[in-house]
């Protein structure tokens, strides 16, 4: 595996930097990722390392507020057009990819945040060139729930700004997620069991504790959307879509909401779906490394690309 750094040129042409890790032979597939909320690009080495040995090259930037990206900010937050500008983002990355990487097959995997925003993508951008798609740690909620939480956020955000967090922002978003695991070791119990990998996290520098009152008004906006019945409009239906979730991950409400996301994606005519869901297991799948089940995924994900 060869790690290094990737340059392309982001929505304001600036040339921006991003992590890849290519295999040392030909580049056979390409998986571009799209990280998870709080988090950065730098915890998916792991995943790069093994799938670099079946010719797969990963690559991914740090979001807009978070990793390198996010120092010096309180909280994780995108700007207030900063959704727009991520999506447009993740578009410039995927040509610049493509340039690069002329004849391999292009994939595109979000987890967590990162599953909202690949999910809009393709709602927003033509998708016939991508091979696959993976979506991890997503879900689906009633727009009407999503409507009234975005009211109650909007409010906090008059008070603190776009860029700031208060208490009820905090419990609205992790503070619910942490609480059907209680009693709580930590505040980010809801996200792995494995304590020495959260143990990791937490302890990482570059990972956020909070999200702004902005981003998360625009996650839920996005939820909305995904929720919505055009949501699925400009999708290629035959590009094949991986669906991956923890069945005791809130996010995607115990597997409801997941499940709910397959429903209405065969229900738009997606003619290649599959839905893996993991008992006893909560949001952040990747690191849950004792229970074996991180690298099952990592297998299923060659699996989806590679055969």
């Amino acid at each position: 595996m060869i790690q290094g750094f990737y340059q392309y040129k982001d929505t304001t042409e600036d040339e921006c930097q991003a992590y890849i890790w290519r295999p040392k032979g030909e580049v056979k597939y390409v998986l571009q990722v799209v990280h998870g909320m709080t988090e950065h690009m730098g915890r998916y080495g792991e995943l790069a390392k093994f799938l670099t040995q079946e010719g797969v090259a990963v690559a991914g930037f740090d979001l807009r507020g978070h990793g390198v990206n996010g120092k010096g900010m309180a909280c994780a937050s995108f700007g207030e057009d900063g959704w727009e500008l991520t999506l447009k983002d993740i578009h410039q990355m995927h040509l610049s990819l493509k340039e690069t990487f002329t004849d391999a097959k292009h994939y595109l995997f979000g987890f967590s945040l990162g599953s909202f925003l690949v999910r809009e993508y393709f709602n927003t951008y033509d998708n016939h060139d991508f091979a696959g798609s993976i979506i991890m740690g997503t879900g689906q909620q009633p727009a009407f729930v999503l409507s009234v939480i975005m009211a109650i956020v909007k409010g906090e955000m008059k008070k603190s700004g776009h860029d700031n967090t208060t208490d009820l922002v905090r419990n609205l978003s992790f503070g619910t997620y942490n609480k059907k695991f209680s009693p709580n070791r930590t505040k980010a119990d809801w996200l792995c069991s494995d304590k020495t990998e959260l143990d990791k996290y937490i302890g990482d520098s570059l990972c956020k504790e909070d999200i702004s009152a902005g981003l998360f008004w625009q996650l839920l906006a996005s939820m909305k959307r995904a929720a919505n019945k055009n949501a699925y409009q400009k999708w290629n239906k035959n590009m094949p879509i991986l669906l991956i979730s923890g069945e005791d991950d809130p996010v995607g409400g115990a597997g409801k909401g997941v499940r709910q996301v397959e429903k209405s994606m065969k229900k738009a005519g997606f003619t290649n779906v599959t839905l893996k869901l993991y008992p006893g297991v909560r949001h952040d799948i990747m690191h849950e490394k004792k229970s074996g089940v991180a690298s099952n995924v990592y297998q299923i994900m060659k699996e989806m690309m590679v055969g």
